[in-house]
């Protein structure tokens, strides 16, 4: 099993923020896997009676997944939250003219380990695809929990273990330091324990593999960097880790196998999705109790 937390060593998060800024022009061009692990995220809130009034979206990026909240929630206030201003920037732009019955749009920017937000402020708290790019996962966990008000919900998706293994591997034979360098994705067993650690009820984990081709394996390492999933911001990386020389071996390996008949080579994504209900502090370990929402008038006589 994969722990969830990465080593904060093993994250760069000032190289991160700046990968993802120079990102910001191109990052739309390349994130149609993002959107769509996006669009299956919201759909998770089509099966909730939730009506949040304030909703978070951390590591708002363009603003893909802010405009779906707002296509889904039109009364409520939402704020987006990124490390890289750029990004909060273009998400602001994005954001089409606010109708009289719409909720306001909020934008700030910030660390998901360090939320500039006061406890138990939004009764909706997202992340899409975050996750993977943060020091300290469970220390984002448990500020989102801390922002989440009573009766809130947490929903956030993040990259799992088998995400672009077949990178891994190719680098990995060239020379197993290499390996390294691709990010420790977590598993969605790990992920859950992590979730079921907060004060928080009824959590759910599920996962989504996909399979996308490229024409060669230039293509996708050029879409993960107009994605600014950029190895430098991966600490302890060796210079000029997708340099040419490495590029032409990398390539090589790549397509011994993993190239299909028609010359593409194939790269795999899996998608870890996670949901759970706000519970109060200090009751984090009382499993197995339901709570039962009574409606109406209870007559208890003759009991």
């Amino acid at each position: 099993m994969v722990a969830l937390t990465v080593k904060s060593s093993h994250i760069h998060t000032q190289q991160v923020k700046r990968s993802f800024s120079s990102a910001s022009n191109s990052y739309d061009e390349h994130a149609v896997l993002q959107r769509e692990i996006g669009d299956r995220l919201i759909a998770h809130l089509d099966f909730t009676r939730l009506e949040p009034k304030r909703i978070l979206d951390i590591g708002c990026g363009t603003g893909y997944f802010t405009r779906l909240l707002r296509g889904k929630f039109r009364k409520a206030d939402i704020t987006g939250l990124d490390l890289s201003e750029p990004m909060v920037a273009t998400t602001r732009r994005g954001h089409g003219r606010r109708l009289p019955w719409h909720g306001r749009h909020h934008h700030a920017t910030g660390n998901a380990v360090s939320l500039p937000f006061k406890s138990g402020c939004f009764d909706l708290v997202c992340s899409n695809l975050a996750m993977q790019w943060v020091p300290d996962p469970a220390l984002m966990l448990r500020e989102m929990r801390r922002v989440l008000a009573p009766g809130g919900l947490i929903l956030f998706s993040t990259f799992g273990r088998r995400t672009l293994i077949e990178l891994r591997q190719a680098l990995a034979e060239i020379d197993r330091d290499n390996a390294g360098h691709v990010l420790p994705f977590p598993d969605v067993m790990s992920l859950g324990d992590a979730v079921t650690k907060l004060a928080v009820e009824t959590p759910v984990t599920d996962a989504d593999l996909f399979t996308l081709t490229y024409p060669d394996t230039i293509s996708l390492v050029r879409e993960l960097k107009g994605l600014g999933a950029s190895a430098a911001a991966i600490r302890g990386r060796k210079n000029g880790l997708y340099g040419r020389a490495l590029i032409r071996q990398l390539d090589e390996k790549y397509r011994e196998k993993y190239a299909g008949e028609d010359g593409r080579v194939s790269a795999t994504f899996e998608a870890l999705y996670a949901q759970a209900w706000y519970k109060e502090e200090g009751f984090e370990h009382r499993d197995g109790m339901i709570p039962i929402k009574v409606e109406g008038d209870l007559n208890i006589n003759g009991i």
